[in-house]
């Protein structure tokens, strides 16, 4: 079974539209686009991802999210370039792990059709047998 899912991508950063974070001195809003506006499912993976990235790594501490279907970046402008490895390691992981659980969505949306299919199928014999010999004139 195939799942029809074509991977999010990061696509161009608009230098016009990075800004100083509010409250912070040092920190920078970066919004990226995306190629496709990500799924709901895909967000909250790309939040877990995200997350288990900036605890593994040793370096500068950055957010990330989704935000009208940008990726937002937020860190020091001297950070950036490493965060984005990061980012670009967790949009890869967020995808395959997205394309997983479709392709187990799909799989267990096909095992309960077939199900359904087959109590139908058991139904209809059932009826089938119930009225055969009846003599109806």
């Amino acid at each position: 079974m195939n799942v029809d899912f074509a991977p999010i991508r990061i696509t161009d950063c608009d230098e016009n539209k990075v800004r100083k974070a509010s409250g912070s001195k040092a920190r920078y809003v970066v919004p990226f686009s995306l190629s496709a506006k990500p799924p709901r499912d895909w967000e909250d993976i790309f939040d877990d991802v995200w997350r288990t990235e900036r605890k593994r790594s040793p370096g500068p501490k950055a957010q990330a999210y989704i935000r009208k279907g940008a990726l937002v970046l937020e860190s020091a402008l001297d950070d950036i370039k490493v965060n984005f490895v990061g980012l670009r390691s967790s949009i890869d992981a967020t995808n395959e792990k997205y394309a997983g659980h479709l392709q187990q969505r799909a799989e267990k949306d096909e095992k309960k059709k077939r199900k359904r299919e087959e109590e139908k199928l058991a139904e209809r014999q059932a009826i089938h047998e119930a009225l055969q010999g009846l003599e109806i004139d």
